[in-house]
């Protein structure tokens, strides 16, 4: 950081710096300067007062530029045929938003459930090349912007014309998501989509500097914007990276407007002294599990305008916090609503796991730390299949890493969430996750590589079988990866560029063994080394195609877990004990909350909109009819693995028994000691 930025973060405000140097510029005093400062100090001082955007330390590709294949190419399609798929053609929500044509309704007055499913839907639409999906999110796209306000103001107004109630940000922040992923994947829209950005900020800018963009005494959707302020930061430095149109100075200023009026995590939040180390009692938006798991890349994306290392440490205090104190075998943190402790009983948010995944892909950009990669696979692999169902139709609100059923529980077991929050359903407890929930996947796969500007290289960060196309400083590169990762652990790289140049590979610190292996077209093999804490093996790639191979070690990982319990990990997955279960459905059960708001806020609201329940999707209730009080003897356990002899998997990956590896070993049963459910 030069000298004349930190003065100016030492300043704080800049009005006041702009009006100084005003005065400076115009007094005597900068002739009488000019005899103790060199010219060349002040050039460097001028022109850079109102900071710089520190660029992260690797950067993204183009929404699109990656393709998920093999088995996760499969699961795209589930995904595209499941409920993701098909909610706009459906979901009262979605359909009827107020947010696309002929829309009336929201399920709240945050005014974000269609932002939410445009954000899912972009990235999935480009990456599958899906005509029908393409369609929805395009229609989408030219509503919101051909009805952009001549102020710049994007989407519905209030819902009372003329309200002296202000015009709300938050659901903007979604928007924008997936206006930029849409500006990337499809040239032919970016110059549209970034004009009508920039026609947008100056707005938005004006409006919290002159504090008028509300607060909770307004209600509390106005909370949301304060505390998930970094959501707008990520969108504005995209903007500023590539394509500020001049406009820098505006981008850094409001990106510092939000922080400054935004809720402090970093001081008021992830402290030792102040965050709660078991389930939270006191509670408000801070212990909410969404804001929080939002909240991880607050900081982080703060870094690259302050440049302070406080920023980046409370990056990673905050991550060992919040995982040491709420944390789950399946890589989340327990917040069933609100921060919940390190009893398995308590649950996992689905929007949690989804959001912990982009937060943690955008911190290892900024960051490239390894064992952030790690947690977004752990919860990619783990968390998000757990709380869905596997042909993608329906999913639970809350998962739990010791579940043995999934049933209307009353009382809940739950801090803050409904007696339903456990069924896998259609709306579950509330619908904020029936419309999040299908950003996880496309948004982890579009963050598979990254680019390193240092040295024009390539870099394949979060493993799996996927496809990259692209141009990286005008070098023309397709890396193909061909794998059944996480299932397998080998990976073979077909790699076709014009120029030579680096391409990196990214080793789990769990495969930093020794063990893990590298061969080059068809060369000897070798060890994998991993570079410092970024992780990376880099292989000199020349020009034309090339072959690279590599098989990781995965140890067996025993961990001790809550109250003698132990969690069973090789690799990215954790392992559970397989439950024959009963299962028994009904039509999906709409969330009475949500209904209750849309009867309050739109008393006109088309009456099929407000159906109990959704006859185009099934609730499903899962029953135990195999023995679950059981332990097993760790010594025991061997692994099955035949995913060497495995060519290909089922679409449905997730489903029981899809896998091709699996642990056998000695159980005891402790029916006689009847063993009780807790919570």
């Amino acid at each position: 950081m030069n000298g004349s930025w930190a003065f100016c973060i030492v300043v704080g405000n800049w009005e006041v710096f702009r009006g100084f140097l005003r005065w400076v510029m115009g007094a005597k005093i900068l002739r009488r300067m000019w005899k103790f400062t060199p010219l060349v100090s002040l050039s460097l001082i001028l022109p850079h007062c109102f900071g710089t955007l520190s660029p992260p330390l690797f950067g993204r590709v183009p929404t699109g530029s990656v393709k998920p294949t093999g088995w996760a190419l499969g699961q795209a399609r589930v995904q595209a045929n499941g409920l993701a798929g098909h909610i706009r053609d459906f979901g009262a929500y979605v359909k009827g938003s107020i947010w696309v044509e002929g829309g009336s309704i929201e399920y709240s007055a945050m005014h974000e459930s269609a932002p939410y499913w445009f954000n899912a839907q972009v990235a999935l639409a480009f990456q599958l090349d899906d005509v029908r999906l393409k369609g929805q999110v395009r229609d989408f796209l030219d509503w919101t912007l051909d009805h952009q306000q001549s102020d710049g103001w994007i989407g519905p107004e209030p819902l009372i014309p003329n309200s002296t109630v202000p015009r709300l940000t938050w659901p903007r922040y979604l928007v924008l998501f997936g206006l930029i992923q849409y500006a990337e994947a499809d040239p032919s829209q970016t110059d549209r989509i970034v004009n009508a950005i920039h026609r947008f900020i100056p707005l938005v800018h004006a409006t919290w500097k002159a504090g008028k963009q509300g607060d909770r005494s307004l209600g509390g959707e106005f909370d949301y914007q304060f505390v998930r302020w970094e959501e707008m930061v990520y969108s504005l430095q995209w903007l500023y990276d590539n394509h500020p149109k001049g406009q820098e100075d505006l981008l850094l200023e409001t990106m510092q407007l939000l922080r400054d009026a935004g809720f402090s995590w970093k001081n008021d939040w992830f402290q030792e002294s102040i965050f709660p180390k078991e389930a939270a009692t006191n509670l408000n938006m801070s212990t909410h599990g969404v804001n929080t798991a939002e909240a991880l890349k607050s900081e982080a994306l703060a870094f690259r305008f302050t440049g302070d290392p406080t920023d980046r440490q409370n990056t990673f205090d905050r991550i060992d916090m919040l995982y040491r104190y709420h944390g789950r075998a399946s890589g989340t943190f327990a917040a069933d609503e609100h921060v919940a402790g390190l009893n398995p009983s308590r649950g996992t948010e689905l929007c949690d796991v989804v959001e912990q995944i982009f937060s943690f892909a955008t911190i290892y950009g900024i960051f490239g730390n390894n064992s952030v990669a790690d947690r977004a696979e752990k919860l990619a692999y783990n968390a998000l299949p757990a709380g869905i169902m596997y042909d993608w139709w329906s999913h639970q609100y809350d998962q739990q890493v010791n579940q043995i059923w999934t049933k209307v529980m009353d009382p809940p077991p739950w801090g803050d969430n409904g007696p339903n929050s456990n069924v896998f359903g259609f709306e579950p407890n509330y619908p904020c996750c029936t419309v999040n929930h299908p950003s996880g996947y496309p948004k982890f796969w579009a963050h598979s590589f990254f680019t390193d500007k240092s040295d024009s290289s390539l870099l394949h960060v979060f493993l799996g079988p996927s496809q990259f196309k692209g141009t990286i400083d005008g070098n023309d590169v397709t890396v193909s990866v061909d794998t059944l990762y996480p299932f397998g652990t080998s990976l073979t790289y077909r790699i076709t560029a014009s120029k030579a140049f680096p391409f990196k590979i990214r080793v789990p610190g769990w495969a930093q063994t020794g063990k893990s292996m590298i061969a080059v077209n068809g060369g000897q093999a070798a060890q994998l080394q991993a570079e410092n804490e970024h992780g990376l093996h880099t292989v000199q790639v020349p020009r034309g195609t090339s072959k690279v191979e590599v098989t990781l070690d995965a140890p067996t990982v025993i961990e001790p877990r809550f109250n003698g319990a132990v969690s069973v990990t090789r690799g990215a997955l954790n392992f559970a004990l397989q439950l024959s279960n009963n299962e028994t459905s009904a039509p999906g059960l709409r969330s009475a909350q949500a209904l209750a708001d849309v009867r309050r806020l739109y008393p006109n609201a088309p009456p099929e909109f407000l159906t109990p329940t959704d006859n185009h999707t099934t609730d499903h209730t899962l029953l135990p009819t195999s023995e679950w009080r059981l332990a097993i003897d760790p010594s025991t356990l061997k692994l099955v693995d035949k995913s060497a002899s495995t060519t290909s998997l089922p679409e449905q990956v997730w489903a029981p028994g899809a896998q091709p590896l699996w642990f056998t070993g000695q159980s005891f049963s402790f029916v006689s000691t009847k063993w009780k459910v807790f919570g």
